[in-house]
């Protein structure tokens, strides 16, 4: 018994899986730091231009105030305190986004530019009501001196989120080179684990197959000499080399079997060849008698005795392929002038299929596949069975290694569709033109009508008086395909 190991697909599962998962895991994690420094750069942009915007809209507040203390235009004062407000309102978003030394600065610069207002406010009030630059000069100078605080205080907030920026920045940068590093050492890792591991794996592959493949050329010369096959890590080998020992093992011992069976024959053919020679005259002479007296009755009735033997001496085989053949037979000389269902046909192709898979075993394999209630569908009785017989005779037997025949039926609506398909010799594309022209006839018989499948066709376009019921495709070496469109009629229709 093979002690059962991993299978082949579990272990390459878990290999890709190992490989996989810490790679794209690292590469997650890397496009997460990447997002991050460039979010940080588009931040820091972000707040230095709402820095220069508070920059130049106290700049504008503070000309628009000296314009008007020098015009004392209303326009000027307006755009004054506009400006005033905007500052005031761009340092409020700041604060939202600022970290704790940046708050500090904007909060003196908040403080110092209320200041400026007060003062500026005070100037123009007293300027407004007594005139005279001497009586606000103390103001104006206040409120310019708090103007260039407040400047000042504008420029280190721009330093102090530079330096904030900075500092995530390059620590997000360290964060990335590590995850790049541990990344390329996993890669290599992998990488060298990958090579190592294909080729151990390979190594047991090829050295099982290459076990596999001299001991078939045993055997292909007649060596059935026991198998053992050594174990490997590969389930799937194991079960593979398993299965080749115990087969040899059959093979083996179903040659013994024919070996001592032949020797026994061959003892018995040699005591009956003189009798048989003597007898062959005779035969010889009555043949023509025979041939002349027998009859379908006389021959279901031989058949059913050799049938009948056949189950009492438990030869299930032999009883299968009598009743098969007894009923190509019997359907034959019944129903070749009659209708009959394409049920009924179904069931006489069954029986074909099973006689020549008998004959040729794996040569040969049929597939049938029905859809639909074919018990309504009648046709004229040996439709079917020569389309088989034919895909068989020209397409499949001639070829050494054999092939597969494809029959799918389907009934729907009023017509019923039939598709032949074999894989054998095909028609070469000069040849198929002519059959489809009609110049050349498919007149090749089957094994058990005698009809040719141009007959059949003939027939079919007669009793339905249509011409579109037979199409057939081919090429050469690659199969051919038979449609059938067969239009579904009372009885009374068809006879």
């Amino acid at each position: 018994m093979i002690v059962k190991s991993s299978s082949l697909r579990r272990k390459f599962i878990i290999f890709v899986l190992i490989t996989i998962i810490p790679i794209a895991t690292n590469s997650i994690i890397s496009f997460i730091i990447s997002k991050q420094i460039t979010y940080s750069y588009d931040s820091m942009l972000n707040k230095m231009s709402v820095t220069k915007e508070v920059k130049n809209s106290l700049n504008d507040s503070f000309t628009n105030f000296n314009k008007y203390m020098i015009e004392s235009s209303k326009e000027s004062k307006e755009k004054y305190e506009t400006s005033y407000d905007k500052a005031m309102k761009n340092l409020i978003l700041l604060e939202e986004k600022s970290d704790i030394h940046s708050k500090y600065i904007l909060r003196d610069l908040q403080n110092s530019l209320r200041s400026y207002k007060n003062s500026g406010d005070a100037a123009i009030e007293i300027s407004s009501k007594q005139g005279g630059i001497d009586v606000y000069y103390d103001h104006y100078i206040f409120t310019k001196e708090i103007f260039s605080y407040s400047n000042t205080f504008l420029t280190q907030l721009s330093e102090s989120y530079l330096s904030y920026n900075n500092e995530i920045y390059n620590k997000l940068k360290e964060k990335e080179k590590t995850i790049y590093k541990v990344l390329l050492f996993y890669i290599i890792t992998a990488l060298i684990i990958s090579i190592l591991y294909t080729l151990f794996f390979l190594k047991n592959i090829l050295e099982k197959l290459r076990e596999l493949v001299d001991a078939s050329k045993r055997v292909s010369y007649g060596d059935f000499s026991f198998y053992e096959g050594k174990k490997t890590f590969i389930y799937e080998l194991d079960i593979l080399s398993e299965a080749f020992s115990r087969m040899i093992h059959d093979i083996k011992k179903h040659i013994n079997f024919i070996e001592e069976k032949a020797e026994l024959e061959m003892k018995l053919r040699n005591e009956e060849m003189n009798l048989l020679k003597y007898q062959n005259a005779l035969k010889q002479s009555k043949l023509k008698v025979l041939q002349s007296q027998i009859n379908p009755h006389f021959l279901f009735n031989t058949l059913n005795c050799i049938n009948q033997t056949a189950i009492r001496e438990n030869a299930l085989q032999t009883e299968s392929l009598i009743t098969s053949v007894s009923g190509i037979l019997r359907y034959s000389l019944r129903m070749m002038d009659r209708n009959a269902s394409m049920e009924e046909e179904v069931t006489v192709v069954k029986q074909y299929m099973f006689i020549q898979q008998l004959r040729f075993e794996d040569r040969i394999k049929f597939n049938l596949h029905v859809r639909g209630d074919l018990s309504k569908v009648l046709v004229p009785g040996m439709t079917l069975q020569p389309f088989v017989e034919n895909a068989f005779i020209h397409g499949i037997e001639p070829k050494e290694e054999g092939g597969v025949i494809n029959i799918d039926i389907l009934e729907q609506g009023d017509v019923c569709t039939v598709l032949i398909e074999d894989t054998g010799c095909g028609i070469d594309e000069k040849t198929l033109n002519k059959i489809i022209s009609g110049d050349v006839g498919l007149e090749h018989t089957g094994h058990t009508t005698g009809m040719g499948i141009r007959s059949v066709v003939q027939r079919l376009e007669l009793i339905y008086g249509q011409k579109n019921i037979f199409r057939i495709e081919s090429k050469k070496d690659f199969g051919t395909k038979v449609y059938l469109k067969i239009p579904i009629k009372e009885l009374k229709d068809i006879c």
